[in-house]
Formats: structure tokens, C-alpha cells, sequence
């Protein structure tokens, strides 16, 4: 079985769930690691992610914070990052061909040293770097199967984050839908109350977009149910 962090990039999750099914993975809300196998837990990092989680940008806690967590609940710690393109980013504006150059050789420079120093800091945490997100998702369905259910027996915040895991059938069937993670899927039941009130004539677009992380691509993909359950 593969736990799953509820926040964890939503196109890795969804093409998890379209590979193994429900019954291998587990998304819920994990305290420390993005995936856990057994008693591997995982912290998974998109490149341009890592160099954020470095700096610090947009973060209440540095990648510093999460694998030191990491590396004190688990016995078999992992940090995996995947893809190879950075994307400089300024905010405010647009960068120019020079600043986007010198952002990228800021970049460059900040993620080999983080390489250079890991084992020295974090001598307990193996590391992994995966060329693309569909290389990484691959590792995930082939891994998770050579971890013998046994070991959840061994760490109780794994036996903790399996028994939460259970998904109600409404949340399996909203985030069956390319896109739609089980986070997602309960904000719309929140919302809408229940599954024929979400499909129902007059539920718009726009209604469905008022939910975090969901824009009119999945709204419209969402609503395109009502024929499987008009049918029904």
C-alpha cells in the first residue's frame, strides 16, 4: 500500500490512482513525508520546488525543517527530486533575457550546494534525483510493491495515516475525474452537499471554480459526470 499526502502535486497523485487503484493507494494528510512505503517515508521535490524550499519563497518551513522531521520518524528516509528544466521566476514582472540568466545561474548555484553539503547534514537520508514526473511515478507504482504490508505494523503513524485514510465513496468517484484530488473532492461535497446536487441543471462553471485548486478545465470535466449519472 503507497500513503499518499493529500497536498502532494495533484497530476502525480491522479496518475497513482489511474495505475494502482484505491485499493494500493492511500491519500490523506501525512505529518512528515509526501509518500510513504513501508517504513520509507518520502520527501518528494519537483526541481524548481527544491530551489523554493531552499530559499525559503513562499514557505512556512525550509526543506531544512521537513527532512530533519523526515529523517527523526522514519527508519528508511528518502528525499526524490524529479525534472531537470528550471523556471527562473520574478515576481511582479516579466524578467528580461539578462535577469532570467543570472536567476538561472542563482539557481544552478544554490541547488549544487544543497547537493554538495546533503550526506554531511543528513547522513541518515538517502537521496534521489529523477529525470521527469512520469520517471518519478514510475519508481512509486514499481517500489511500492516490494514493501511487505508487515511493516506498517512497525511504525504506528503509519497505521495512524492508514486507518484516517478511508475514502468516503463520493470522495472515490469526484476525484476518479483527471485532476481531482480527495482534498478537492470534499470541499465539493461540502459545498454542494452531495454528488446529484453538484451535478444538478443549474450548477455552473463558475460555482465549481469557487473551490481551491480547481479551475474551468476541471470544473467543466466535473460536470461532464452528469451523464454517467443521469444514466444511472
Amino acid at each position: 500500500m503507497l500513503l499518499v499526502d493529500d497536498r502532494e502535486n495533484p497530476k502525480v497523485v491522479n496518475k497513482l490512482l489511474m495505475r494502482m487503484g484505491n485499493d494500493k493507494v492511500k491519500v490523506c494528510r501525512l505529518q512528515a513525508a509526501d509518500y510513504i512505503l513501508g517504513t520509507c517515508g518520502v520527501e518528494a521535490k519537483e526541481i524548481n520546488d527544491l530551489y523554493r524550499s531552499i530559499m525559503g519563497f513562499g514557505r512556512t518551513r525550509t526543506i531544512v525543517a521537513q527532512l530533519r522531521d523526515l529523517q527523526e520518524e522514519f527508519e528508511n528516509p528518502m528525499l526524490v527530486v524529479y525534472g531537470t528544466e528550471l523556471k527562473p521566476f520574478i515576481p511582479g514582472r516579466r524578467p528580461n533575457a539578462r535577469e532570467t540568466a543570472m536567476e538561472m545561474a542563482r539557481m544552478k548555484k544554490v541547488i549544487q550546494q544543497f547537493k554538495t553539503t546533503f550526506y554531511q547534514r543528513f547522513p541518515k537520508i538517502r537521496f534521489m534525483q529523477l529525470t521527469t514526473m512520469d520517471d518519478f511515478t514510475e519508481w512509486l507504482v514499481v517500489n511500492h510493491t516490494q514493501q511487505d504490508m508487515k511493516l506498517y505494523k512497525q511504525s504506528p503513524h503509519v497505521q495512524q495515516a492508514v486507518k484516517k485514510s478511508d475514502l468516503d465513496p463520493r470522495v472515490r468517484a469526484l476525484s476518479s475525474v483527471d485532476g481531482v484530488t480527495p482534498t478537492m473532492a470534499e470541499e465539493l461535497l461540502k459545498e454542494f452537499g452531495s454528488i446529484p446536487s453538484l451535478l444538478r441543471a443549474r450548477t455552473t462553471q463558475k460555482q465549481i471554480t469557487q473551490i481551491n485548486g480547481i479551475g474551468k478545465k476541471r470544473a467543466k470535466a466535473i460536470l461532464s459526470l452528469r451523464k454517467k449519472f443521469n444514466s444511472n
